[in-house]
């Protein structure tokens, strides 16, 4: 018999390895155009309270999991942030705030 505790478990590390697939995917096709595109996507939905597009919002969007957890969106945007710096430093218009 499988305890309750061990299926939590298994379905958590098939969250995560969803989401490692996902971020991989997402980091191979993370150029300066692609996120420039998708960032000018989410500012046609509407910018984020304060102006711009949130970092965990363009996660999502990127992953097509809109209601990723909180805690999977912090660990896939530490994986993906370089890509996202080295795009946005080709598009002077796209930029991050301090705090990122």
């Amino acid at each position: 018999m499988v305890g309750r505790g061990h299926l939590e478990e298994r379905a958590r590390e098939m969250v995560e390895q969803d989401v490692r697939q996902k971020v991989e995917d997402a980091a191979s096709r993370a150029t300066p155009d692609r996120l420039e595109q998708a960032v000018q996507a989410l500012l046609r939905e509407g910018e984020d309270p304060g102006g711009g597009i949130n970092a965990d919002r363009l996660v999502k969007f990127l992953l097509h999991d809109p209601r990723m957890a909180d805690e999977d969106v912090a660990w896939a945007y530490d994986r993906l942030k370089p890509a996202f710096r080295a795009a946005f430093e080709e598009h002077p218009s796209l930029f991050y705030f301090e705090g990122d």
